[in-house]
């Protein structure tokens, strides 16, 4: 399983940018996420800005920025 943020443009829902959160983090991602069961890494959320901030933190990646969807999607 790899924790994957997805970033798109609002208008065009291009895909802009993918990031790994590394697997150091997973059960830290399930707090943050309030991910309790094993099949709530299956789905696809959007973040945060609270969210957003630690994941850009533990990735060192700034993702946030105008006219943007963000999400995490767990991918095989």
């Amino acid at each position: 399983m790899k924790p994957t943020v997805e970033v798109f443009d609002r208008t065009t829902e291009e895909l802009l940018q993918t990031v790994e959160v590394p697997s150091a983090y997973i059960a830290q991602l399930a707090t943050l996420m309030g991910w309790t069961e094993p099949e709530d890494f299956c789905f696809v959320y959007d973040l945060s800005s609270e969210q957003l901030k630690t994941i850009e933190e533990w990735t060192h990646t700034k993702l946030n920025g105008d006219n943007r969807i963000i999400q995490i999607v767990c991918l095989e």
